[in-house]
C-alpha cells in the first residue's frame, strides 16, 4: 500500500471519527455518563476504522487480529500495576494520600456478596473476581477503541511519520478526545479542570508509547486491548476505590492526578526508546 492510499484512509478515518465523537459526546453531555453512550463512544473509534477499510477496499485482517505472543499480554496486564503501584504507594508513603482500607474493603466485599467471609479472604476473593470477570468486561469496551487507535491508526501513521511522531499524534488525539467529557460531564476529579486535564493528557500521551510498542512489536491489536482493560480495571476498579476521595488524593493520584502522570512517564520511557527502533517498513507491513 502506498503513501497516497494510507493518507486517504487516514483522512476518511478522522472524518468518521470526528462525526461520531461530536454526536456521542454531545449525547453524554446531554444525558449523562451512562454505560450505553460510553460504550458506543468507545466502539465508535473501531467502527470508524472498519468503515474506512471497507470504503477503501482493504481487508479487515490488516487490523492485527491474531492473538499475539503471550509475553506481550503479560506485559500489558502487569504494566498498570507497576505505574499505579509506584504512584499510589509512593504518594501514600510520602503522606500525600491515605488508603481507606477498612471502609473500602467492606464496600468491595459487600458489593460482590462476600461479606460473610473474613475481611482478608473476602478482599482477596473480591480482587480475584474483579481481576477476572472485570477484565473481560473492561476489555469488551476498551477493544472498541483499540481497533481504531492501535489496530488501524498506529501502523499507518508510523509507516508515514515514524514511531515517535506517530505515537505523539495518536496520544494527543486520544487524550484530546476525552477533554469534552472531562469538562462537560462528571468524568473528572472535581478539582481544577486545567490541572486535571494537563495531568490526564500527560498520562495518556506517555502510555501511548507502551500501547504503540505492544501493537507493532507483537503484530497484534490484542495486547493493546489487554493493556487498556488492565489500566481501566486496576486504576478505576481497585486503586481508586481503596483511596480516600479528598481533594489531595484527586490532585495526586487517580487518572487526573499529577503523581500518576509522573509515574506513567517514568515507567513508559523505555517503551518510547524501544519503539523508536521499529522501522517504518515494519509498520507498513502491518498495515498492508
Amino acid at each position: 500500500m502506498g503513501v497516497t492510499m494510507r493518507t486517504k484512509q487516514l483522512l476518511i478515518f478522522f472524518a468518521l471519527w470526528f462525526v461520531f465523537a461530536v454526536a456521542l459526546e454531545s449525547a453524554i453531555v446531554a444525558f449523562g455518563f451512562t454505560r450505553f453512550f460510553v460504550t458506543a463512544l468507545m466502539w465508535s473509534v473501531g467502527i470508524a476504522a472498519m468503515l474506512t477499510l471497507k470504503l477503501t477496499g482493504q481487508s479487515l485482517t490488516s487490523l492485527g487480529w491474531s492473538w499475539g505472543p503471550a509475553r506481550y499480554h503479560w506485559i500489558a496486564l502487569l504494566l498498570p500495576l507497576v505505574y499505579a503501584g509506584i504512584a499510589y504507594g509512593g504518594a501514600a508513603a510520602a503522606g500525600l494520600i491515605q488508603f481507606a482500607l477498612p471502609t473500602s474493603q467492606a464496600a468491595l466485599t459487600e458489593g460482590l456478596g462476600l461479606q460473610s467471609l473474613s475481611p482478608a479472604l473476602g478482599f482477596a476473593a473480591a480482587v480475584l473476581i474483579i481481576g477476572t470477570i472485570g477484565m473481560v468486561q473492561s476489555m469488551s469496551t476498551g477493544l472498541g477503541e483499540e481497533i481504531g487507535w492501535r489496530g488501524f491508526l498506529t501502523p499507518r501513521l508510523t509507516a508515514i511519520s515514524g514511531f515517535i511522531v506517530a505515537t505523539l499524534i495518536t496520544g494527543l488525539i486520544w487524550s484530546s478526545w476525552h477533554v469534552p467529557m472531562l469538562v462537560l460531564s462528571d468524568y473528572n476529579g472535581g478539582g481544577d479542570q486545567r490541572f486535571e486535564i494537563a495531568s490526564f493528557m500527560i498520562m495518556v500521551i506517555a502510555i501511548s508509547g507502551a500501547f504503540a510498542w505492544l501493537r507493532l512489536e507483537s503484530g497484534s491489536l490484542w495486547p493493546a486491548a489487554t493493556l487498556h482493560a488492565s489500566h481501566n480495571l486496576f486504576i478505576q476498579g481497585i486503586f481508586d476505590p481503596l483511596t480516600t476521595r479528598g481533594a489531595n488524593e484527586i490532585t495526586m493520584v487517580s487518572e487526573f492526578g499529577v503523581v500518576l502522570a509522573a509515574a506513567t512517564v517514568v515507567v513508559c520511557v523505555p517503551f518510547w526508546i524501544m519503539g523508536a527502533r521499529i522501522s517504518r517498513e515494519t509498520a507498513a507491513a502491518q498495515s498492508a
